[in-house]
């Protein structure tokens, strides 16, 4: 199969949205498709993200369409570096569609995207033990911080 990858709209919501369901139910959160959809929709129409899909050259899988993965980017800043950068907060390659290249595909995107917004750098996390996606990100040039610690609190 051959994926392509493109900008999404507002259009690709819906579909982006069951995706990021899954997405955070991969995360161990509780399934809510309605919040999730809602939360693409508010994202993309605010210009608050920027979101990368892959889609496959065949609409024949059930529900998702030809949606197999996607890369949300939100902006920020470094004070100290005087820049803009974009953190890489959420990949996610549909179960179905893995082991095809899609995910790098993704991440390749994100970097042209940063590049020709003037972006300094790319910043992302992951939980400690997804070491497939460490193996990834190390092999498109990430690389470990080990300059400074991070540190986080909810807030009540």
């Amino acid at each position: 199969m051959v994926y392509g990858v493109r900008r999404a709209g507002l259009v690709d919501a819906q579909q982006i949205g069951e995706l990021f369901n899954q997405y955070r139910m991969f995360y161990n959160q509780v399934s809510d498709t309605e919040r999730a959809v809602k939360y693409i929709q508010e994202r993309l129409s605010k210009d608050e993200s920027v979101i990368w899909m892959a889609e496959s050259d065949s609409k024949t899988e059930p529900r998702l369409g030809n949606i197999a993965g996607f890369v949300q980017l939100y902006p920020s800043f470094s004070s100290v570096s005087m820049g803009s950068i974009w953190v890489l907060n959420d990949l996610y390659v549909h179960k179905d569609h893995r082991k095809q290249g899609i995910a790098r595909k993704l991440m390749q995107a994100a970097q042209t995207f940063a590049s020709e917004t003037g972006a300094i750098r790319i910043t992302l996390s992951t939980a400690i033990n997804n070491t497939k996606a460490q193996a990834l990100y190390e092999s498109e040039g990430y690389a470990k911080d080990d300059h400074f610690l991070y540190y986080e609190r909810n807030v009540d």
